[in-house]
């Protein structure tokens, strides 16, 4: 079941309303809490130009500093000309909020950071983890594949898209700037990356995971 909370917030005021939200999802059963944002004035501009200097950044952020942490992990990856945009600490402390606004509801000092223009998860799925937080700040959010248009059985079979979805009428995309709450495990909502992410670069996603996510990840590379 999907869960929608209508509330609109613009970037930077009112996160305790998304943090209510939080909870009440919490103490629910949906497999999905979508909270609406506004698109920012102006906002495609600064992205467009993000796209031609970012791949993807990924570490630990903690609550304590969660904004000096982005900062951190970005400090390399984005140019110094390109940081003197009015909107770049904009876009930080909206991550920054948003992670600290999840290691809250997780229970946890730091949570797993990633943000990127390359998205590739082509098959619908779902998160094996506890819980899962997305915007994408540009190009088309996360396609959402409900149970009620879904076959679970060819899903769990390993079978392809076109044997999974059912009702392609019914397909949801999130969009810009909504955030997106993703409770994972077996019986998690299907979902995947959209056609026109998987084709090029212009799209901006981020996504948070507990910190167990990033450790594990770091030791199953350190193996390979």
């Amino acid at each position: 079941m999907l869960y929608y909370n209508t509330n609109i917030f613009f970037i930077m005021t009112d996160y305790k309303k998304f943090n209510k939200s939080l909870i009440d999802f919490k103490n629910k059963n949906d497999q999905l809490n979508i909270f609406r944002r506004n698109v920012p004035t102006k906002s495609e501009f600064f992205f467009q130009k993000l796209y031609k200097s970012l791949d993807s950044v990924y570490g630990f952020v903690s609550y304590s500093n969660s904004k000096k942490d982005i900062e951190k992990l970005l400090r390399d990856k984005v140019s110094l000309e390109f940081k003197k945009y009015y909107f770049y600490n904009i876009w930080l402390s909206d991550m920054a909020e948003l992670s600290k606004l999840f290691c809250k509801f997780l229970g946890d000092d730091k949570i797993s950071f990633w943000v990127g223009t390359r998205r590739g998860c082509k098959r619908y799925h779902v998160d094996m983890v506890p819980f899962r937080l997305l915007v994408t700040y540009a190009g088309q959010g996360t396609e959402v594949l409900p149970d009620c248009a879904a076959n679970r059985n060819a899903f769990c079979e390993g079978k392809a898209n076109e044997e999974i979805l059912i009702d392609k009428s019914a397909l949801k995309f999130i969009n810009k700037w909504d955030v997106a709450v993703f409770r994972g495990g077996k019986d998690g909502i299907l979902h995947r990356t959209p056609d026109s992410a998987l084709t090029s670069s212009s799209s901006v996603l981020m996504r948070l995971d507990n910190s167990f996510f990033l450790k594990d990840l770091i030791k199953i590379n350190n193996v390979a």
